[in-house]
């Protein structure tokens, strides 16, 4: 294998890592997912609704991040408290852009790693693509044991150090008693984190596996 080839199934590898790591968000924005979770982490409880009302707030947060048609937010709830005021309205808007941008990105790193796939096989090159199987297998492992890591030293500075990444200062911080923080409270996405986790190594495994019965017998390599 040159360096060239084997620089190509590097960069390749790096890209199946990330739609492993990004498809699994399509998942978690589930009508299913987030009315699941909620009852859950017991939000109804926290945020005092029952748990009717609480699914039904939590499914409009997640229809309207994921840029659903129709989707809005109320500014009260039927009994007269406050539900989603400006800040939270205009930090759950900053979440749609970038889940929008995450769409994106793991669509195009998808359809190149399956163009990747393809065009390896027709040039019949098994050992760069079980190279690059492998190789995002190991990025994917590598990228969620820091991630790991980092979040069982201190959660609360992980949680902000990744917030930081995509929202600017003082945007995405609410008082405990905010209707945003008692539907998703930290439970929620301790429990998201763990999920995402799980689902991205399962997809390693998976490319792992692939890889491994992609590899090509000596006397059918090619250089």
């Amino acid at each position: 294998m040159t360096t060239g080839w084997r620089l190509a199934s590097l960069v390749a590898g790096f890209g199946l890592a990330l739609a492993v790591i990004g498809l699994p968000l399509r998942l978690m924005l589930l009508p299913a997912y987030t009315r699941t979770l909620v009852v859950w982490v017991d939000a109804p409880a926290r945020a005092d609704l029952d748990v009717e009302q609480a699914r039904a707030l939590a499914e409009g947060v997640r229809a309207f991040v994921a840029d659903e048609p129709g989707a809005t937010l109320p500014a009260s709830l039927a009994d007269g408290r406050p539900a989603f005021d400006e800040s939270a309205t205009s930090h759950l808007d900053d979440v749609r852009v970038v889940l929008a941008a995450a769409r994106t990105v793991t669509l195009l790193v998808t359809g190149a790693a399956i163009v990747w796939v393809v065009v390896v096989l027709q040039l019949r090159r098994r050992r760069e693509l079980a190279l690059s199987l492998h190789a995002g297998a190991l990025f994917v492992v590598a990228l969620a044991a820091l991630a790991a890591v980092i979040a069982l030293a201190d959660f609360d500075r992980f949680f902000a150090g990744f917030h930081a990444l995509f929202f600017e200062k003082g945007t995405w911080q609410f008082p405990a008693d905010a209707l945003l923080i008692r539907l998703f409270p930290e439970p929620f996405w301790v429990a998201s984190g763990g999920i995402w986790g799980a689902l991205s190594l399962a997809g390693a495994a998976l490319l792992a596996l692939c890889g491994r019965r992609t590899r090509p017998h000596p006397e059918g390599e090619r250089e």
